[in-house]
């Protein structure tokens, strides 16, 4: 997937218009589970709601699809193993910020980055989640839009979707990549937006040097999010779509 040249698109001019939604809508009392197709995902994403919910007292939990290997798959300073364990400390990181003293639980379902599928689950990895989603009493999912065009993150929407029928939670998908360009836009489109959060989400998307800076220097094709994205995510309200 290439990265957007610029904050233009569809979904983005159509959130101009969307109506707000509240934290207690979006995130019911009881327990919020993401699944995020990667680490970072639910900061970019998410990241101003999901310190919301952990202000209001949410029990939060996270269950991550892949580990994130693919990102720079050419390095040789930053092989899969050292790659991986950076990229878990920048979610540690990253959630300390966004939901301070709560230690959120990150399940990692360990699937290949950049050609998730679901059959590689298997079941018994799949009832796990399930069972983390109901001790975790689960009453919403939020989890990645199935527009967006990247295979990780439809995989991402097909399994929350499961998990939130299995334990009968809310269901909400944010676009990320998918807000970017023309294309159809959905129903149910809402936006959240709390300035007392701001601050504190550019500083969780600061903690993912490996996707924001040239920290990796030696993959000329590695991925690294262009400035202007990185204030966008940082600056713009966040979008969600109803199940």
């Amino acid at each position: 997937m290439s990265l957007p040249s610029s904050a233009k698109g569809a979904l983005l001019s159509a959130a101009a218009d969307a109506r707000p939604v509240e934290i207690d809508e979006l995130a019911p009392p009881g327990g919020l589970l993401i699944v995020a197709p990667h680490a970072d995902d639910e900061t970019f994403g998410c990241g101003e709601a999901l310190a919301s919910a952990a202000q209001a007292g949410r029990e939060i939990g996270i269950v991550l699809l892949t580990d994130g290997e693919g990102s720079h798959p050419r390095s040789v300073e930053y092989g899969r193993d050292r790659l991986v364990a950076l990229r878990m400390r920048e979610m540690r990181a990253a959630l300390e910020v966004l939901a301070p003293g709560q230690n959120i639980p990150v399940m990692r379902a360990g699937l290949e980055d950049g050609s998730s599928d679901l059959e590689r689950l298997g079941l018994h990895r799949l009832q796990r989640i399930f069972a983390f989603a109901s001790a975790l009493d689960t009453r919403s999912v939020w989890t990645t839009w199935n527009g967006d065009p990247h295979c990780d993150h439809k995989t991402a929407a097909t399994l929350g979707r499961m998990v939130a029928d299995e334990v009968g939670a809310k269901f909400w998908r944010f676009p990320i990549w998918g807000r970017f360009g023309e294309r159809d836009v959905p129903d149910g489109l809402r936006i959240f937006a709390d300035r007392q959060y701001w601050a504190r989400k550019r500083e969780a998307i600061a903690a993912y040097r490996s996707q924001a800076t040239s920290l990796i220097a030696d993959d000329p094709d590695g991925v690294v999010i262009p400035q202007g994205l990185l204030d966008h995510f940082a600056e713009s309200p966040e979008i969600f779509i109803g199940g």
